[in-house]
């Protein structure tokens, strides 16, 4: 039986060094008066054993502070400049940021202060935190093998996610990417009657609950349509999870009936379990190894895992009977045929091992493209004149037929649109590596930064893609056209890692093509039915505060809705809106 998380800290981590430091002292001492044969009053005793913590705490720091600059000159390197704030100041400045602020509000005032890239430190956890584009493209490529997840990382996923794709390093890690890349080829991808059939049936249930009258839950609605799309490609049959119906808002009189089969559909209880699950791993971040003493009795993320195993587990088990029966009969399917999920388990029977790499996956596929589709209708809903241009570009090449493959292809505004939602509100803002050996980053300004073995390092594509200095001075400008005009070419050009909304390097995802393809399909299925989409802030249950005034560098005050970040970035409370039927229109 596993011990609980504080328990397990406290028995590993934190006794060994509380009780074993003043032990030492009191044997030292204890040796002491033996060799000497003296008798001590009991201050000679109490004195030492209360100092032995600081003393060491001292030592320790002097001891550090000193390596690290003979290392630092070693390499020829300076560190980042430090944000001057006590540990529990930042751990709080943090914590208010991820549950209520603005996503990247304190890194943003911290930049204006300290540079693109500084560190600081937070319940004993050193990090370094960097906006730049040239230490992003250092840390996921070109020094690929300097920084690794590393093993704080894997101790906060673990109980979600446990060892799968995103959260294993060396071999394990290749072993998982090299399992899953055949399953991302250009003909699987390109599938697009799974497409047709999940965009159709979201789109359906959609149109009948705007007839009535009645707002949608837009994201709720493309986050099923993800899922299922997401479990008939890896799993070869869909959850259905579209069966739940739509939310209703809490004011609406048929609430409080519909509520109780929408909430209790299993896909809602797994998506429930997912996003509450990622809260918590988002959360852990923020208090580094010391994640346990704030969950002392319970791990609050296993309880999550277990809700989503019960979702999944059947789906796994149906699969593991029909291999036994497929063996059994000397069935045999070709290569190309099998599901993602009849792939893991011809490598592996071992449930662990197949359900952590079934949800790394479904993460990804489900989380990532759910966002992009709820942060372009939130668009659409603000910039009516890029709703008639993508509208126009429909009629153009596509009109009411249903899209292709080379339909996607050949609208080059579609594309650029689905940029600039990735630009300014990408799906994964935040991603941290750990160093495993002590290196350094370029810097502009002088000597390179020095990264310790073993420092955290934060990188946000949130915050490197809206900066005036690498976009242009339109930079925080919703404008998909800069990835078609001048601007193209004088920004992104020249400097690829300015944009990566899907990573780089050797871990760069798999399914961004995938993404695309399932967005753009979606969104031109959209425009074909729907006109005039507007928020519906009467009933938006989560708005930003009154207070927040647009300010230069962030569209904090400006943004219509509340964002909320854990391992990817949604709307909170889901993003309410209305739209008109192209088909009321005509009639």
């Amino acid at each position: 039986m596993a011990l609980p998380p504080g328990i397990d800290l406290l028995a590993k981590y934190v006794l060994p060094r509380a009780l074993g430091r003043p032990l030492i002292v009191f044997g030292i001492l204890k040796l002491v008066q033996y060799q000497l044969g003296a008798i001590w009053p009991i201050w000679c005793w109490v004195i030492p054993v209360l100092c032995a913590h600081p003393a060491v705490w001292l030592f320790s720091g002097l001891r550090d502070r000193y390596r690290r600059r003979r290392e630092a000159a070693a390499l020829g390197a300076i560190f980042p400049p430090k944000v001057q704030e006590s540990g529990f100041k930042i751990a709080k400045a943090l914590g208010e940021s991820t549950l209520t602020g603005y996503t990247g509000d304190v890194a943003h005032e911290w930049s204006k202060q300290y540079g693109n890239a500084y560190s600081f430190s937070a319940f004993g956890t050193y990090r370094v935190m960097t906006t730049e584009p040239e230490h992003i493209k250092a840390i996921l490529a070109t020094q690929f093998d300097d920084f690794h997840k590393g093993p704080l990382e894997e101790d906060q996923w673990m109980s979600l996610l446990g060892l799968g794709v995103f959260n294993s390093d060396g071999d394990m890690w290749k072993f998982h990417r090299n399992m899953t890349r055949p399953f991302f080829s250009k003909v699987r991808i390109s599938d697009f009657d799974l497409f047709e059939r999940h965009a159709e049936d979201t789109l359906s249930l959609i149109s009948e609950r705007l007839a009535s009258g009645t707002p949608v839950d837009f994201q709720d609605a493309v986050g099923r349509f993800t899922l299922d799309s997401a479990t008939e490609f890896l799993f070869g049959k869909s959850v259905n999870s579209l069966s739940a119906g739509l939310l209703y808002p809490e004011s609406h009189p048929l609430a409080k009936d519909a509520s109780a089969h929408f909430l209790d559909h299993p896909s809602t209880k797994f998506a429930t379990a997912f996003s509450k699950g990622q809260e918590v791993i988002a959360e852990r971040s923020i208090y580094g190894r010391y994640w346990k003493l704030v969950e002392f009795w319970e791990d609050n993320a296993l309880k999550h895992r277990k809700s989503v195993e019960e979702f999944i587990r059947p789906i796994l088990d149906n699969a593991l009977d029909n291999r036994k029966n497929d063996v059994a009969r000397g069935d045999v399917k070709e290569v190309g045929e099998e599901t993602f999920l009849e792939h893991l388990i011809e490598l592996t029977e071992d449930k662990k091992v197949v359900m952590d790499e079934l949800l790394n996956i479904l993460l990804a596929a489900r989380d990532t493209t759910a966002s992009l589709l709820t942060f372009s209708v939130y668009v659409l809903s603000q910039r009516p004149d890029i709703y008639s241009r993508l509208k126009a570009e429909v009629n153009e090449k596509v009109g009411n037929r249903r899209p292709t493959y080379e339909d996607t292809r050949d609208m080059k505004y579609l594309r650029a649109f689905l940029n600039e939602v990735l630009r300014l509100y990408p799906a994964v803002p935040f991603d941290v590596r750990m160093s495993r050996v002590s290196t350094t980053l370029p810097n502009k300004n002088g000597l390179p930064f020095c990264v310790s073995k073993d420092t955290l390092v934060i990188y946000s594509v949130f915050l490197m893609h809206r900066r005036e200095d690498l976009w242009g001075p339109d930079a925080l400008e919703f404008d998909p056209s800069r990835f078609l005009d001048e601007r193209l070419h004088k920004y992104l050009t020249p400097s690829p890692f300015i944009f990566l909304p899907f990573n780089a390097g050797p871990r760069i995802c798999l399914g961004q093509q995938f993404a695309y393809n399932e967005a753009s399909y979606f969104m031109i299925k959209l425009l074909q039915k729907f006109t005039d989409f507007t928020l519906a802030l009467d009933i938006q249950p989560s708005q930003p505060p009154k207070e927040w005034i647009p300010e230069p560098g962030t569209t904090k005050g400006r943004d219509k809705v509340m964002m909320k970040t854990h391992l990817t970035m949604s709307v909170k409370d889901g993003l309410w809106v209305r739209m008109k039927s192209l088909a009321e229109e005509q009639v």
